[in-house]
């Protein structure tokens, strides 16, 4: 059973309901630690003032912010201490908004929902809310001395709760469309019908980190000694002309149609007598 990183209550107008939030995303990156080449152990990284020309120990360092080059104002922790924001057991949402509203830039560690004991009732009359409506809740949530924005939506058969950056945390787009740039009518139809040709159900469990697969073949090939063959990606065809790359992506991709399967004698005569 998976430990909750968070236990409490999300409030709306009078209801309450007693949850627990669960991670609910792990990591395959695969990390390495430095060794010396020599010994085989790993090294201690230290802190080194070149200032002193020494190395300082942890007891000798302090926080500084930086307001100007190489110059900052220290922060003590008792400064920290006087403005972190309390851990709280509750999260009041503030607002119900159309999901279709927030756009997935402004999503940042997702989040499981479950209910605590004895709030499985009111639990599922919210998620079912949010289903019908096709919403979801934005609340406030103080934990490990930082207040989160909270945005809860239906999803994965239950509810999920998503830490979302603040809107001065979200860098403007320099890369916009331009507005004024001309299409023509057969570039777009064979672009829409490509798009078209490629869609079809989504199958997350299809995809894999390919680069992450290898790694772990690469360890393990050298744990058991063996020498690993890496079979080198097929170059893939130049093609300058933007109508003829369309052209020829739209017949490679287009689908075969399934045509009707031809009818036996026996079904053919079975029809002329039900027929007559």
């Amino acid at each position: 059973m998976a430990t909750a990183v968070w236990t409490g209550t999300v409030t709306f107008g009078l209801v309450s309901i007693p949850v627990k939030l669960f991670t609910a995303t792990t990591s395959h990156n695969i990390s390495f630690n430095l060794l010396h080449r020599e010994c085989k152990n790993r090294i201690n990284l230290q802190n080194y003032c070149a200032h002193c020309e020494r190395v300082v120990e942890r007891s000798e360092l302090v926080k500084g912010y930086q307001y100007e080059k190489n110059q900052y104002v220290l922060i003590e922790d008792e400064d920290l201490e006087a403005v972190k924001p309390e851990s709280s057991s509750t999260m009041d949402i503030v607002q119900f908004i159309d999901l279709k509203d927030v756009d997935p830039l402004y999503y940042d560690n997702a989040y499981y929902l479950g209910p605590d004991k004895g709030s499985e009732k009111t639990f599922a009359l919210l998620t079912r809310a949010l289903e019908k409506t096709q919403k979801a809740a934005i609340g406030k949530l103080s934990m490990r001395n930082h207040e989160y924005l909270t945005l809860i939506r239906p999803g994965m058969d239950g509810l999920i709760a998503h830490f979302m950056l603040y809107a001065d945390e979200v860098r403007e787009n320099e890369n916009r469309v331009p507005k004024d740039i001309e299409l023509r009518p057969k570039e777009l139809q064979l672009a829409t019908q490509l798009v078209e040709n490629l869609s079809e159900p989504l199958k997350l469990e299809a995809f894999q980190d390919d680069y992450v697969t290898k790694l772990e073949e690469m360890i393990e090939s050298k744990l058991k000694g063996r020498k690993l063959t890496v079979v080198a990606p097929k170059a893939k065809p130049k093609v300058v002309d933007l109508m003829e790359a369309l052209q020829k992506s739209v017949q490679s991709t287009r689908k075969a149609t399934k045509r009707p399967a031809a009818r036996s004698e026996g079904q053919a005569a079975t029809r002329l007598k039900k027929a007559r």
